[in-house]
């Protein structure tokens, strides 16, 4: 009524492209879609203990006037999409990387440089008599990634530690644990294949020791009026985060 079907092509595309620049859950963790927009579970697909697990939902609404609404270019449509679908990879990635800490075991690490990279390879270790022997994604909070960038004489130990923890994908988190905290915290997240760097959509959900069931991907729906004269809309996802083999993460902590 509103918006033409081109306008609606457009900012759905954007929902998508700004979602997997935005989130980091999306770039670190291959997702699978489940074909089922109304789905309320899915399989835990652990084959020892069998179970179901519930789908949920994110969503940040926006709106728009009717004059942004019917203008001939969609320009406002695209800046709310942005913001709003901004807004929604942030309640993902706040609800997803705190599950996989809480879900992993856990190894205590020092702070120290010498005694971090110590932590770090003990965390290899870990994922990979596990299977997991292809390079690993690291996710950490703003308090691990200063840990790890520290100085030892006059040069950032980063290189280092990445290297001999056969890591090829770090990320900062804003939160890591739910609720946050000041205190390093990482998780370290083995993979049986070699993905680079936010390249996890490619990826076979199937071999990795944690996916993303989606059964709604990330897109956008119109609303309608609201009692202020404006429109609104929302971007939403639905989905379930599943940890299918634990032994492949370590959750690291001081």
């Amino acid at each position: 009524m509103y918006f033409s079907a081109e306008h609606l092509a457009l900012a759905n595309q954007a929902v998508r492209e700004t979602f997997g620049q935005c989130s980091i859950a999306w770039q670190a963790i291959p997702h699978w879609d489940t074909g089922d927009p109304g789905q309320i579970n899915v399989p835990n697909g652990i084959l020892a203990t069998p179970n179901l697990i519930p789908v949920v939902s994110q969503s940040e609404p926006f709106e728009l006037t009717v004059a942004e609404a019917i203008a001939p270019t969609p320009d406002a449509l695209l800046t709310g999409v942005i913001t709003a679908t901004k807004d929604l990879a942030q309640d993902v990635d706040n609800d997803v990387i705190p599950h996989l800490y809480k879900g992993a075991p856990k190894r205590k690490i020092g702070l120290a440089a010498a005694t971090l990279l110590d932590g770090l390879i003990e965390a290899r270790a870990d994922v990979e008599d596990a299977g997991y022997r292809a390079p690993s994604c690291l996710v950490t909070n703003t308090e691990g990634l200063q840990k790890l960038s520290q100085l030892s004489s006059g040069t950032s130990i980063l290189p280092q530690l990445l290297t001999a923890a056969n890591v090829n994908c770090l990320h900062r988190a804003q939160r890591v644990v739910s609720p946050p905290t000041n205190v390093t915290r990482m998780v370290f997240i083995g993979r049986r294949r070699r993905i680079p760097h936010g390249a996890a959509p490619e990826a076979s959900p199937g071999e990795e020791p944690v996916d993303l069931a989606v059964s709604l991907l990330p897109s956008l729906e119109v609303d309608g009026e609201t009692s202020a004269g404006t429109i609104q809309l929302t971007v939403r996802i639905r989905y379930a985060t599943r940890i299918t083999d634990a032994t492949g993460l370590v959750a690291l902590h001081p």
